[in-house]
């Protein structure tokens, strides 16, 4: 009976050591969009600080996109908005210091466009054009930035694909959400 507990509470240290492993390596997060042939998206997750193998997250449409049944439109039914309750003022005001905290704990590791763009009018193309520019050639682009932007001056589209990879350390987004249920819920009120 006693090596039976002693087993068990041997597995149970060695999956505390594993999740505390999970929270303080970084987890790398990968989402790639794509127009070309047809709208798609894929975000990934490689847990451990990528020594973990790729988990699909979420996938879009990977075959042809199925043609829609044009049928009778039903009206859209309204919604009801919720009323605000009392006491969710503080959890309001936390909120932007939240997201600005998450926000900071998260860091790009790559970032590749490969677009091209283009408005119904050549000139308006043009000014769009002029104002993207200098994002792909006037300054010193980080290595882990790739930027090819080409205007389309005959045609409105928008077509191309974007690859960003984000690292994060779950146990750094610990941080931010204790602040904000103790600004919004905490005792010091």
């Amino acid at each position: 009976m006693a090596l039976l507990i002693a087993i068990i509470l041997w597995l149970l240290l060695v999956m505390l050591v594993l999740v505390c492993l999970a929270l303080i390596t970084p987890v790398f997060v990968r989402v790639h969009l794509t127009t070309l042939p047809h709208f798609a998206y894929r975000v990934e997750m490689r847990a451990l600080a990528g020594l973990v193998p790729r988990l699909t997250v979420a996938q879009g449409p990977v075959g042809r996109p199925k043609a829609k049944h044009s049928s009778k439109t039903a009206k859209p039914k309204r919604r009801r908005i919720p009323s605000r309750k009392r006491g969710h003022g503080a959890a309001v005001q936390a909120l932007p210091t939240l997201i600005g905290g998450i926000l900071q704990r998260i860091h790009l590791t790559k970032l590749h466009i490969d677009a091209d763009y283009g408005l119904g009018d050549p000139a308006e193309t043009g000014r769009l054009c002029g104002l993207l520019m200098p994002l792909q050639y006037a300054g010193p682009i980080p290595a882990t930035v790739s930027l090819n932007l080409r205007p389309d001056f005959t045609k409105p589209s928008l077509n191309g694909s974007l690859t960003a990879i984000v690292r994060v350390t779950v146990a750094a987004l610990l941080i931010p959400v204790a602040r904000f249920a103790w600004r919004a819920y905490g005792l010091h009120r």
